[in-house]
């Protein structure tokens, strides 16, 4: 809980500071944002090794396959980190660089999806027969 509240204390403070300065001098408030949000991330990212961890844990009683599960931390690596990458862009005005970043995202998304579509049509393939 505390460190949610000093994550938003410290986009509350940056966001004032950066529009505080944009009118005299735009490119030092793009500059703070995009240092604000990686120290924000690199914050978030501490806490990666506990999920990993409790979901690793789970997945051992479950006795199921522990490639899902590395497929969909990938997705969600590959989703945040697309979204951080667009917001950025559009934040800088460059709507036309987002839009690519976004379809790249989309385009490794479906890549490393693929093992799991082809596990799924094996079983649908087996129940079936």
């Amino acid at each position: 809980m505390v460190d949610i509240i000093s994550v938003c204390g410290l986009c509350i403070c940056a966001v004032l500071i950066c529009k505080a300065t944009e009118k005299y001098s735009g490119e030092q408030a793009v500059l703070l944002a995009i240092a604000v949000s990686a120290v924000i991330l690199l914050t978030v990212f501490s806490a990666v090794p506990k999920i990993t961890g409790s979901i690793n844990e789970l997945m051992d009683k479950t006795q199921l396959d522990g490639s899902y599960v590395s497929v969909i931390f990938k997705a969600l690596g590959i989703c945040y980190l697309t979204q951080f990458a667009c917001d950025i862009c559009r934040d800088c005005g460059e709507n036309a660089v987002a839009t690519a970043a976004e379809i790249a995202g989309k385009v490794e998304l479906i890549i490393i999806s693929l093992p799991l579509f082809e596990s799924l049509i094996n079983l649908t393939a087996v129940i079936i027969s």
